[in-house]
């Protein structure tokens, strides 16, 4: 018998889910900053053997003028259920679809093969994905990198470049550039400044979360990292830099103050998150410190009658508004505005 149930806050605490905090995506803090954020509808459904949890899923329903669809879950690099069997999954899916059989199913799958071999859901995509082991001692982790990786590395600081864990007030410096790389270098909204706000409380004064900013001989912050701690994991979560300043190879150096900030805590693993298919760039950038590369796959379900979305909707309002003559309050109200539909 399946059970379901709100995932509010106080049933996070009240209610054993198994392996909740096996990675950030899934913990409770993170869910908490997203239902504070975009107000989330967050439902788990789980079943129960011997008075115990066997199996779950988490997801959240979006149903807005866009589209209708079951998300697992909504903004996160990939969300693995904690599910034992396929006929557990089987379930899962059969529930979902009689309580909403006009919405689409969405997965993002990143260790859950129970969920790629379900037939009901079809491959839609798939990113780039990747962790570096740093379970050996410092000097060997550095070995380990590519000779460009060194080199840029060294580069940084020969450059005058200081890396610096900020405080609050360089959260709006640090939000400042990631509009600002978002909107010129990409075409897209920022996530809205209340976001970061949520992270920040939720993590950084806990001391779980910690911002790197990084300097230039003047004082000037051309570049930073958001880096955030579940379990035995550090997870390289955001990262934005001053165009203005590429040569200076801040991003190498960012990455490698990270692992060191890793090192300092004891924990085994970087977390270097999702990167698309075409984005060659940033793939080789991890590649080359060593991370070992994996699949995120998208996965999802169309019911027979399903209406497709609307978020064309979204892409010229997008393009509007990231135009390099809007001003950059005009699309960071944008993106307050937007985000919330992107679920």
């Amino acid at each position: 018998m399946i059970k379901t149930i709100p995932l509010t806050k106080e049933n996070i605490k009240t209610i054993a889910l198994p392996g909740l905090e096996r990675n950030l995506f899934s913990s409770a803090a993170w869910l908490s900053v997203l239902c504070q954020t975009y107000k989330l509808s967050l439902f788990a459904k789980y079943i129960e053997e011997n008075d115990q949890i066997k199996s779950y899923i988490i997801y959240s329903i979006v149903d807005n003028f866009l589209e209708q669809k079951i998300c697992i879950c909504s903004y996160c690099d990939y969300f693995d259920c904690h599910v034992q069997t396929p006929e557990h999954w089987q379930m899962f899916f059969d529930s979902l679809r009689k309580e909403y059989p006009r919405y689409r199913i969405a997965i993002r799958n990143l260790r859950d093969q129970l969920a790629r071999e379900n037939p009901n859901f079809a491959l839609l995509s798939k990113e780039r994905f990747h962790i570096l082991d740093i379970n050996d001692d410092l000097d060997s982790i550095w070995k380990k990198t590519h000779d460009s990786f060194r080199s840029a590395v060294k580069q940084a600081q020969k450059n005058g470049i200081e890396v610096k864990r900020g405080a609050r007030a360089d959260l709006d410096k640090f939000y400042k550039l990631h509009l600002r790389l978002r909107k010129s270098k990409y075409r897209l909204f920022p996530q809205p400044f209340r976001f970061f706000d949520k992270i920040w409380r939720e993590y950084m004064e806990s001391g779980n979360g910690f911002l790197l900013g990084a300097y230039n001989r003047d004082g000037k912050f051309v570049g930073g990292n958001v880096f955030l701690r579940c379990g035995d994991t550090l997870y390289y979560k955001f990262n934005t830099s001053d165009l203005n300043f590429v040569k200076l190879r801040v991003n190498n150096l960012l990455l490698w103050e990270g692992i060191k900030l890793a090192k300092e805590l004891n924990l085994k693993f970087l977390d270097l998150g999702s990167s698309g298919y075409e984005q060659h760039g940033l793939i080789m950038f991890k590649d080359h410190v060593g991370a070992k590369c994996l699949d995120i796959c998208h996965l999802g379900f169309n019911p027979p009658d399903y209406k497709f979305s609307q978020k064309r909707i979204l892409k010229v309002f997008t393009h509007t508004l990231t135009a390099p003559w809007v001003p950059d309050f005009i699309t960071r109200a944008g993106s307050s505005i937007i985000y919330p539909f992107l679920a």
